[in-house]
């Protein structure tokens, strides 16, 4: 009797091949990583948006998610099949610590406005001798891993966010941090700073000029381009832009539009 065998289509075909890279190969493809941000802690919610999505930040700066949420959604994400990365609440390092410690695959660090920071925050997430993080992954180091402090230095990546005026005048120094993984336009924050009339609008000249200036840093230091975004349409832009990471929003933005039209068919 002949077993059964899945019906493996092209599109789930590359599903399984991209599932089996990390956070750094998976940024190496030639097309771009999308990414969803999570605010809220269901670890529910997060198993089951992980099955829809290539990567995964829980928002630990200005979503709801706390300390105590950070293992079990990790946990949760890894069971959909996403890849999971973490915003850090900010710059400091026992923060950095446990974000990496229980499998985080990458960080985003917010409010980064000079190399000082910067050099701070890859300090706390790379082992001697690039930088100064405490050995201690109990749950990282058990991930199919084979020797994870010989790897995690290449293979845990860091971003830092450029995402004030400050960033934008300091942005040549932050980019050439020894260790630094890649560059995270933050566009709310940087709209704000700047002065901007309006927020995150990318076709704000002001802010279409910092993004290509960011796109051109990170071609010069070898370092991974990243954006947040919130319109699909602004997603697309990005990614014809060359951007390698795009965050398209929030769980709960995605949510509340979805109840949106919902209800206008029901009521």
């Amino acid at each position: 009797m002949e077993k059964d065998t899945p019906n493996l289509t092209p599109v789930s075909l590359l599903r399984e091949y991209i599932n089996a890279m990390n956070l750094r190969q998976r940024l190496q493809q030639p097309t771009p990583l999308h990414n969803l941000f999570l605010v809220t802690p269901a670890n529910w919610e997060a198993e089951w948006i992980a099955d829809s999505w290539e990567s995964l930040t829980l928002d630990l700066q200005h979503g709801m998610i706390e300390g105590p949420h950070l293992l079990p959604m990790l946990q949760a994400i890894r069971a959909g099949g996403s890849i999971p990365l973490a915003r850090l609440a900010w710059n400091r390092p026992e923060g950095v610590m446990k974000a990496l410690d229980y499998g985080v695959e990458g960080l985003i660090c917010p409010m980064i406005d000079t190399a000082a920071d910067a050099a701070a925050f890859v300090r706390a997430t790379k082992y001697p001798p690039l930088g100064n993080r405490s050995f201690g992954p109990f749950r990282a180091g058990s991930l199919n891993w084979d020797n994870y402090f010989d790897t995690a230095n290449e293979e845990t990546l860091c971003f830092a966010m450029i995402e004030t005026a400050a960033a934008a005048d300091n942005l040549e120094a932050i980019a050439a941090t020894p260790g630094l993984d890649g560059l995270y336009v933050g566009p709310f924050d940087l709209s704000v700073s700047m002065g901007l009339e309006k927020k995150a609008d990318f076709s704000d000249p002001g802010l279409l000029a910092i993004i290509d200036r960011v796109l051109a840093a990170t071609k010069r230091h070898g370092l991974f381009s990243a954006v947040f975004t919130i319109d699909p349409d602004d997603a697309k832009l990005m990614a014809g832009k060359g951007f390698d990471l795009i965050t398209c929003g929030t769980e709960d933005l995605i949510f509340r539009g979805a109840m949106r039209r919902w209800q206008k068919k029901v009521f």
